[in-house]
């Protein structure tokens, strides 16, 4: 069965619904004027949210030398830029529900390691709004969960071809004509997130198959190839075999220097798994 975009939104039952304070932070993420004292106090008002988010503030990965016990405690310790990205994390994940056939913790986990890694590169490669493109690595597979709702048949079928070999997009193309990448852009315009930010996830899948190409979708990129091959063990031979090196660069950074790099990248931790308990 094939499935045009737009069926994916049909059901509106199976369309993922975020709270307003997640549409406010996406959309103003590049904003250093958002009040975030006043979102907080909004976040203080969900309890599971606020739970989820003490949890992650409260655990080893922070190693704060006392307890914290409410969220504005939380901004006075992390400071805005860190407890906004636990919000707009805890309130995404509390958006999805659980799919039969889909692995949720494995598929967080993957977009927390690419969302961290993202913004790696794009301070590396020195490309702008590394929070912008942190949201993009952390929202860009979406479009799988999607599929998921809309279809579970034919979301096996693009698995069957991807575990044969073929790159997601090409096997998500070969079976829909679109990208899940194109798929969750389609959402980021339902929930009216930034343009750049939309513009990111939509190419963020295969960013030089556009016209125009997209910087900050080529760091999501390769950093989702760099955590699909940690979670797939991968030699460190058979990650630089297929490494993306025409998107790194791209970005402006030195192919010699890519084993170097791409074993500090590996190294680092995403400090957001708290949030899945």
């Amino acid at each position: 069965m094939s499935l045009e975009i737009s069926q994916l939104f049909d059901q509106i039952d199976n369309v993922p619904h975020v709270p307003e304070v997640v549409k406010k932070l996406l959309s103003q993420v590049n904003d250093p004027a958002i009040d975030i004292t006043a979102i907080a106090a909004n976040i203080e008002q969900e309890q599971s949210l606020s739970l989820k988010i003490l949890r992650a503030v409260n655990s080893s990965y922070y190693a704060l030398p006392r307890k914290v016990g409410s969220i504005n405690q939380a901004l006075v310790i992390l400071g805005m830029d860190e407890l906004k990205k636990l919000i707009l994390v805890a309130s995404l994940i509390n958006a999805i529900p659980d799919i039969p056939g889909l692995d949720i913790e494995d598929f967080w986990i993957d977009n927390f390691r690419t969302a961290t890694y993202a913004k790696w590169i794009a301070e590396k490669a020195k490309i702008e709004f590394s929070d912008m493109i942190f949201t993009a690595g952390l929202i860009n597979s979406l479009g799988n969960i999607l599929i998921h709702l809309a279809d579970s048949d034919t979301a096996e079928d693009i698995m069957q071809l991807i575990d044969g070999g073929l790159l997601r997009p090409e096997a998500e193309r070969q079976y829909l004509g679109f990208t899940s990448q194109e798929a969750c852009a389609t959402l980021c315009r339902l929930w009216h997130f930034s343009e750049d930010l939309i513009d990111t996830v939509a190419k963020s899948g295969d960013p030089l198959n556009f016209e125009q190409t997209s910087l900050p979708a080529c760091a999501v990129f390769i950093a989702k190839y760099i955590s699909e091959s940690n979670y797939n063990r991968k030699t460190d031979e058979e990650r630089l075999a297929f490494f993306p090196k025409k998107e790194w660069r791209k970005i402006g950074l030195n192919e010699q220097d890519i084993a170097e790099n791409m074993t500090t990248i590996l190294e680092l931790e995403t400090g957001l798994e708290g949030l899945l308990d």
